[in-house]
Parts: structure tokens; sequence; C-alpha cells
């Protein structure tokens, strides 16, 4: 039987247990609202698969690594992470839960409804799906997987869910809600729609020192994924390759691990761009360029280089994707691609490149409008940080006048 949404808690009295597939992609992503949390009184405990987090990452809070297998569905494993879910629950009582990402959905959702049946803990289930991933994605590049099973699981888990009160989505597209919507889960009730994962403006702004180069810098800075079009960045940067007066840079995050990956190995040999490698600190490295790539295809929400590209005061030019488009509009803040194949968007990046480097002048206006659109939307970071933890039910408490 549906549960009932708790009322909201005092910060100081909070316990919150967050679950998410991955520590990398925890620590780009999730860090922020978790030490916004523990910043203002609550116990949080992190549950993550992946590589372990280093100590000194973690700050305030608790953690344990797990194994959860990523690219597929793997009944030992799962139902590990739903058995570890239920033993953290039992342990910590919490307020509420935070599932991220597909299997903490399922898994962890399912380990979440059980001990709030036994124990009454969590009180509230906060659910995030950052995209529609490869495996619920509509779109399939050739020899894609279809994971015609795990769909089947997954619709039937998150269907499950939607009929709690006490559960919540939060989405980062308005594309992503109706896609769910469609499907009997998201609701105008149930969901919220927020703005990617945030960007802190203290860090990323656009540069105020005029560069002595005379080179137009154009970046793809991503996961070194096919399906995040690296493959047609790489054939557009190879089309340009005989031009003086731009540099192509790649700064990416390695995950051997997936299929889908091209290894820092093949990119460091080429001489048409220069790899940097993984980039820890990419608002200077931002500050440095003029146009940011990403002709994505990958299932995700808003890309987040694409903010920071924003907040940077970067031009960008990315695929029509959904996310992209939550954050470049054509012919304003940057360019979007109209075609699908990689060839056909090297191309079209190749010929966009061009217009920009022979006029100068239109590069440097999107830019400042780039910036202007993330001013003007709720992509900044403690936004962010504050509405995950009203959805959480975390209030802080107010300060004391004695």
């Amino acid at each position: 039987m549906p549960g009932t949404i708790a009322t909201d808690h005092e910060s100081s009295n909070c316990r919150i247990l967050v679950v998410c597939n991955d520590a990398d992609y925890f620590l780009r992503h999730r860090l922020s609202v978790v030490c916004y949390l523990s910043s203002i009184g609550a116990r949080v405990r992190v549950i993550a698969g992946g590589n372990p987090i280093p100590a000194n990452r973690i700050q305030g809070w608790e953690y344990t690594q797990v194994r959860i297998e990523r690219f597929k569905f793997d009944p030992i494993t799962d139902l590990a992470l739903m058995v570890r879910t239920v033993r953290a629950i039992w342990d910590l009582k919490p307020d509420a839960t935070h599932l991220i990402t597909l299997k903490p959905m399922i898994f962890s959702g399912a380990g979440a409804i059980v001990s709030r049946f036994f124990l009454g803990y969590p009180k509230r289930i906060l659910i995030t799906l950052p995209g529609l991933g490869r495996m619920m994605s509509l779109t399939k590049g050739p020899g894609e997987r279809r994971y015609p099973v795990g769909k089947a699981l997954t619709l039937f888990m998150s269907r499950t869910l939607a009929r709690f009160d006490c559960v919540h989505f939060t989405f980062e597209t308005k594309h992503d809600f109706d896609f769910w919507a469609k499907r009997g889960i998201a609701t105008s009730k149930n969901s919220t729609v927020i703005d990617g994962a945030g960007v802190d403006p203290k860090l990323f702004y656009p540069s105020n020192v005029l560069r002595n180069s005379s080179k137009i810098k154009v970046i793809f800075a991503s996961r070194t994924l096919k399906s995040k079009g690296l493959n047609a960045f790489l054939q557009m940067a190879h089309q340009l390759s005989d031009r003086i007066d731009v540099e192509f840079l790649v700064a990416g995050i390695a995950d051997e691990r997936d299929p889908d990956a091209i290894s820092f190995d093949h990119l460091a040999k080429l001489s048409e761009i220069r790899f940097l490698g993984h980039v820890e600190d990419m608002a200077p490295l931002l500050r440095e360029c003029d146009i940011v790539c990403l002709p994505t295809r990958y299932g995700e929400g808003i890309p987040r280089i694409l903010i920071e590209a924003a907040a940077s005061g970067l031009a960008s030019i990315v695929s029509g994707h959904p996310g992209c488009l939550e954050v470049v509009e054509d012919g304003v803040t940057g360019k979007i691609l109209h075609t699908s194949t990689d060839a056909e968007m090297g191309r079209e990046m190749a010929t966009a490149v061009v217009e920009y480097l022979e006029s100068p002048d239109i590069l440097k206006m999107h830019g400042a409008n780039a910036y202007r659109h993330f001013l003007s939307r709720e992509f900044k970071q403690h936004s962010i940080d504050t509405r995950f933890a009203e959805l959480l039910g975390v209030h802080s408490k107010p300060l004391s006048h004695d």
C-alpha cells in the first residue's frame, strides 16, 4: 500500500542515505549536494560502486564502497546491493534515501520499500535519473545493445515505486520527464525537473585576460566515449589539421571497462589533437579556450561541460540531443548540428568551426550570450544543492539571535 510523504525535519536531526552506481560519477556530479547537507548538520552516508573514493575527499560524511556492475545485470552483485541497502537502512535509520541512476533505483529502491514496510524507514525516497542511459535510450547506434530484459525490469520496478506517495523522481530535462510520463511513471505530482548537477560560478566564469595566442582553441571535454561524439570530433580535427589558426584539445575521463571507450593510448598518438588526459581542474582550462564541442548521442541529461562552458562565456557546438538544447540555442549561444552519423557530424562541425574562424565577432557574441543564458537559468550550484535538500526534506535550522 502506498506510503505517505513525511513532514520536513531539521537538518541537525536528519539522516540521509545516498546510493550511487559509480563513485567517479558521484564525485563529479553529486558530491556538492552531500557536502551541503553535511554542512547544515545532516548525517549523510554514501554507498557507491566503482573505484574507491579517496579518503581526502570524504569530509563530514560516511562512505561504503560496494561492487556494482554498471554494464549488465548480475544477479549476485545486484541482490547484494539490495541487501547492503537494507543493512544500511537498519543501521542508519535514514529519514530519506537518495537513489541516483537506474540500478540503485531498482535494487536499492526495492530494499528501501521493504525496509519502510518493516522498520518505518526511510520516510522519503528520492530517485534521481540524470538521463536515460544506454539501456532506456530511444535511439541506438549501429551494433549497440537493446537490453530487452533490463528494460522490462526497469519499467516494472519504476512503475511499482511510482505507486508510493513517499517516492519522488527528479529529471534534468522535460524530454526525460515526458519519456517516463508516457510510460505511466512520472507525474507533475511525483516528479521535479532540475537543471543539471550545478556549476559553481566562483570557479567557472569568463576570462577577462586577453590571450596572446592567435589560435582559436576548440575542446572536447567528457568521458572518452564514441557515443559522446568523440569519433566525430576526431574526424573534424583531422579535416582541419592543415589549418594553423585553430587547435583541437581533448580532455578526457577514462573508463577502460566501458566497451564504448576510446583508449587514452590511442588518443595520445593522434597528431591532429593535443590530448590532455584527465584534467582535475577544468575551470582555468576553459578560460583558455574559445569553443566547446559535444556532438553527443549518449542517453544523458544536461551535459555538465556545456553548463561549465556557458558559465565560462564560451560558445558551444553540439548535437541536437535534448540535454544540449537546454543550454545551447542555435545561432545565439552556439551551433546545433543537424546530422547524426560521425562522418556527417564531423563535416558539419568543421564547417561551424571555420565559420567562427572567419567571423570572430560572432564567436565573441555567442560566448557573451551563453554567459547571459547561464545567469538566467537555475544552473548555479547552490540553487541545485538547496533544491535537492528541500526534496529530501532537509532544512537548516534558523540562526539564533540570542
